[in-house]
């Protein structure tokens, strides 16, 4: 079985939103999950979240004062790298830039259940089911799951988003880190795989951003960490522009016509709402 791990990185109140997917088999996210909590627990550290480890605070706090803290952060990561390279065999991203999005239609926006985290991460799906179809052909009946992180906001139209379109793949939510009761129980299980996926979606967003602003001229200027997930896994990662956003939209308004023309002359019913 196949497994695509999905989490955000920004949300609706930042200037972009990411959304970010590594694949791989059932399998191997078992024994991914095993080697990223060992090494994480080396260093006396619960969970893995990018912007945490990158200001030093959450399950890193105990490293702020530590004047070697600089290499404890690198060792650990360079871990971690190797660890998520062993296992993910693909890797899918998508970046909206807010303000751009926003100047589309609030109308069409509700027709078609969209909103930046609906839309970069329906736009992953899309391109990971394309994978799958190229990749697995050989094996037509491959099972598949996309788990994305309980609590993501707008994860609703995402739902409601694939629910309208054709051969989709069922989305599942799962929290990034267990769930402990008070009586220190495990009332849910985290699933680790999104912990990677949140490391993807944040330099993304970030490499995005320092590249809008004019801060990266080329890739040898990109972090450490965006270098090395350009190299490995292999994956498609792109951005909606403003070019993309009216195109869009146009596509949303055409389409809008045809219904209304094939319901006048009794061809049609519904509205179809597949045009993203």
């Amino acid at each position: 079985m196949l497994i695509f791990a999905f989490d955000a990185g920004g949300d609706d109140a930042t200037e972009m939103l990411t959304v970010a997917c590594f694949a791989s088999s059932a399998k191997d996210w078992d024994s991914f999950s095993v080697a990223w909590k060992q090494r994480l627990a080396q260093d006396g550290i619960e969970f893995f979240r990018a912007v945490d480890v990158n200001s030093f605070r959450g399950p890193f706090e105990h490293w702020f004062d530590k004047p070697d803290r600089e290499a404890l952060r690198r060792s650990l990561l360079s871990d971690l790298m190797e660890i998520l390279k062993a296992h993910a065999y693909h890797r899918f991203a998508c970046t909206i830039i807010n303000k751009e999005f926003q100047q589309m239609s609030e109308e069409l926006r509700e027709q078609f259940a969209l909103c930046t985290y609906s839309l970069a991460a329906r736009t992953c799906e899309k391109y990971a089911r394309l994978w799958l179809m190229e990749e697995w052909r050989t094996s037509p009946e491959m099972p598949s799951a996309l788990i994305f992180e309980a609590g993501d906001r707008g994860y609703g139209k995402l739902q409601e988003r694939l629910a309208n379109d054709p051969g989709h793949i069922l989305p599942n939510v799962r929290p990034k880190k267990d769930i402990v009761r008070d009586d220190k129980s495990i009332e849910q299980y985290g699933f680790v795989p999104l912990q990677a996926a949140d490391w993807l979606a944040w330099e993304v967003n970030r490499a995005t951003r320092d590249f809008y602003e004019g801060k990266l001229e080329s890739e040898s200027q990109l972090r450490w960490p965006m270098q090395e997930f350009l190299r490995y896994p292999h994956g498609h990662m792109g951005i909606y522009t403003s070019e993309d956003i009216k195109e869009m939209e146009s596509g949303m308004e055409l389409q809008n016509k045809i219904v209304e023309w094939e319901t006048a002359i009794g061809l049609g019913h519904k509205k179809s709402r597949s045009a993203t």
